[in-house]
C-alpha cells in the first residue's frame, strides 16, 4: 500500500509546541508496522474547515495522478472538518481514485456504504465541535467588546501597549494614512496608483507590497478616525468608539467615502486635470440588458478621443444569447446635454424626460409591481436556500450547483435593487414630493456645464447628480436621488448609429476572412 501521511494543527501555537512532530512519530511508526511504503508526508497549520490548503491540495495532486493507496492520519479530523459540499468534494476524490482513510487502528473504505455513514458522522462531529470553539471564542470576544475592550491585530499605524492595554500611535508607520488620504481626495488618484507611490517610499510592514486591495481597505476602515467596530455571525455589531489615536478626522472619512461612491469602480484619473474625460467617467455604468458592468472604452488620442459603451468581453446569457452591447457615446452625448437644458428651461420640456404625474392608477400599478418585485425576491431566495439540499439529494452536480448558485445570487441582488427603488418611489408618492420645483432645485447645479466646465468638473458634476446609469439599445437610463431619497430617472434617447456601414462591412470581412481560414 502506497501511504500518504497527513499532519494538521489549527495554529503557529500549536506548531510550535510539538503537536506536529507528535502526530508524525506515531503514524510513522504505524505505518511501518503495517509495512506500507510511505509516498510522502503533508501539513498544514490552518483550520480543518477550510479545503483550500497547500498540504492538501498537494497531497490531492498525488491522489489524482495515482500514486497513494491510502491517506493515513492521527484522525479524521485532522483530514477534515468541512462543510457538506466541500466534504462531499473531498470525498468523491479519493474514492474515485481508490484512496481510503486510515487513522491508527482503522481503515475507512469510501466505497463502502456503511464505512462512509460513519466517517460521515465523524465529520459532523467534527465539524459540531469546531462550531462549539468558535462560538465560545467569539462570545469571549463579544464579551470583551461590550466591556469596551479591544482585542485583534493593531492597524498600520499603531502598535498594542501590553502594559497600559491600549493602542498608541506607530511613529515608524503613522505617515501612511494622511498619504493615502492626500493621494485619494486631493491627487484624485486610483488605488492601483496609489500603490504605487506607496511603494516607491516603502514597501508594507511585512515586505511585500502595496497594491489596490491593501489600499482600499485602509480607505474603508473606521479604525484610522478612533473606532473598533466588529459584526459578528449572529449579526451584532459592536463599535467601540476612541479605540485607536485618529491618524484621519471623521470629516475626512466621510469624503472618502463619498468620493469612492462617486467614482464608483470606473474611475481612473491621473495626478492632472486630464482634458479627455469623458462626462460619464465618475458614473456607475450597467448594461440594462444582462445587469453586468459596462466600460468606458477609450479609441483614438488624447486630443480627439473617441469613447464607446461596451462590455469588456462577450458572455452568453442565461438563454444561451450573447449580449455585446457596444455604443459610441457621439450618438448620446448632445441629447444628456440637450436633455439638463431642457429641464432647466421649464416644465412642459421636463417632461420629454421625466414622468412628472402623480395619479391613483400609477400609484396603484407602482404598489403591484413592487408587491410582484417582492413576490419574485422572496421566491428566489427560496430557491437559493433549498440548493443544498437538492445537491445532496443527487439531483445535479457540483459544476451544477455553483451555476445555479451564481444565477440566482444574480437574480436576487437584481431584484433587490428593484425593490429598493419601487419602495422609495412608492413612499415619495405618499408624501406627494414629486414635483418640478424640486426637480429644479436639483438640477439647477448643471446650468451652463457644457460650456463653463471642464470635461474633468464635467465628469464630478454628472458623476454627483447621477451616480447610475443603465444602457439599453434605443436610450440610457440616468439614475439619481432627489431630497429625501426620492429616485430620479432621466430616459435620454440614443440616435442612429452613423457608423453603421462601416460595422456591417466590418462585420463582413470579417466573415470571410473566417471562411479562408476553415
Amino acid at each position: 500500500m502506497k501511504c500518504a501521511i497527513y499532519i494538521r494543527v489549527s495554529s503557529d501555537m500549536q506548531e510550535s509546541n510539538y503537536s506536529l512532530a507528535a502526530q508524525t512519530g506515531e503514524l510513522n511508526r504505524y505505518a511501518e508496522q503495517q509495512q506500507w511504503q510511505i509516498i510522502g508526508e503533508f501539513k498544514d497549520v490552518e483550520s480543518g474547515g477550510k479545503l483550500n490548503k497547500k498540504g492538501l491540495n498537494s497531497m490531492l495532486d498525488l491522489v489524482e495522478e495515482g500514486y497513494i493507496d491510502v491517506v493515513l492520519c492521527i484522525d479524521q479530523d485532522r483530514l477534515s472538518r468541512l462543510d457538506t459540499v466541500a466534504w462531499e468534494y473531498l470525498k468523491s476524490t479519493l474514492r474515485d481514485n481508490n484512496v481510503k482513510i486510515a487513522e491508527p487502528g482503522n481503515v475507512t473504505d469510501l466505497k463502502d456504504e456503511d464505512q462512509e455513514f460513519i466517517s460521515d458522522i465523524k465529520n459532523l462531529i467534527a465539524r459540531r465541535e469546531k462550531k462549539s470553539i468558535v462560538k465560545r471564542m467569539m462570545r469571549g470576544k463579544r464579551q470583551r467588546m461590550r466591556e469596551g475592550k479591544p482585542w485583534g491585530k493593531a492597524p498600520i499605524g499603531y502598535i498594542y501597549d501590553k502594559t497600559n492595554e491600549r493602542f498608541v500611535i506607530d511613529d515608524n508607520w503613522a505617515w501612511v494614512i494622511p498619504t493615502i488620504d492626500k493621494l485619494y481626495l486631493e491627487k484624485e488618484l486610483g488605488m492601483q496608483a496609489i500603490a504605487n507611490r506607496l511603494n516607491e517610499i516603502s514597501r508594507t510592514p511585512k515586505g511585500g507590497l502595496w497594491n489596490e486591495t491593501l489600499v482600499h481597505r485602509r480607505l474603508i476602515s473606521k479604525a484610522f478616525h478612533g473606532i473598533m467596530e466588529k459584526t459578528f455571525s449572529n449579526g451584532e455589531v459592536i463599535t467601540i468608539e476612541d479605540i485607536y489615536p485618529p491618524l484621519r478626522s471623521k470629516v475626512t472619512y466621510d469624503r472618502i467615502q463619498d468620493e469612492r461612491m462617486k467614482r464608483g469602480k470606473r474611475f481612473k484619473v491621473t495626478s492632472r486635470q486630464r482634458e479627455d474625460l469623458h462626462m460619464l467617467r465618475r458614473t456607475l455604468i450597467t448594461c440594462g440588458l444582462c445587469e453586468r458592468k459596462l466600460n468606458l472604452h477609450q479609441n483614438g488620442n488624447s486630443k480627439k478621443p473617441r469613447y464607446y459603451l461596451k462590455h469588456g468581453r462577450t458572455m452568453k446569457l442565461n438563454d444561451e444569447t450573447v449580449c455585446d452591447i457596444s455604443i459610441n457615446t457621439k450618438r448620446v452625448d448632445q441629447n444628456i446635454v440637450n436633455a439638463v437644458k431642457d429641464i432647466l428651461t421649464s416644465e412642459e420640456f421636463a417632461k420629454k424626460y421625466v414622468d412628472l404625474q402623480v395619479d391613483n392608477e400609477e400609484f396603484r400599478e407602482l404598489q403591484s409591481s413592487l408587491n410582484s418585485v417582492t413576490s419574485s425576491l422572496n421566491s428566489n431566495q427560496e430557491k437559493l436556500d433549498k440548493l443544498l439540499d437538492l445537491y445532496l439529494d443527487g439531483s445535479f452536480s457540483k459544476d451544477q450547483l455553483s451555476k445555479r448558485q451564481t444565477a440566482l445570487q444574480q437574480e436576487v441582488q437584481h431584484l433587490q435593487s428593484l425593490k429598493d427603488g419601487l419602495e422609495r418611489k412608492v413612499d415619495m408618492f405618499k408624501k406627494q414630493e414629486w414635483n418640478y420645483d424640486t426637480l429644479y432645485e436639483y438640477m439647477e447645479i448643471a446650468e451652463g456645464f457644457d460650456k463653463e466646465l471642464s470635461p474633468a468638473e464635467q465628469a464630478r458634476m454628472v458623476g454627483n447628480l447621477f451616480p447610475h446609469v443603465k444602457v439599453f439599445e434605443d436610450k440610457l437610463l440616468l439614475l439619481g436621488e432627489l431630497e429625501g431619497g426620492a429616485p430620479l430617472q432621466l430616459e435620454i434617447p440614443i440616435d442612429s448609429d452613423p457608423y453603421k456601414w462601416h460595422h456591417s462591412k466590418t462585420a463582413e470581412y470579417k466573415q470571410r476572412y473566417e471562411g479562408r481560414i476553415r
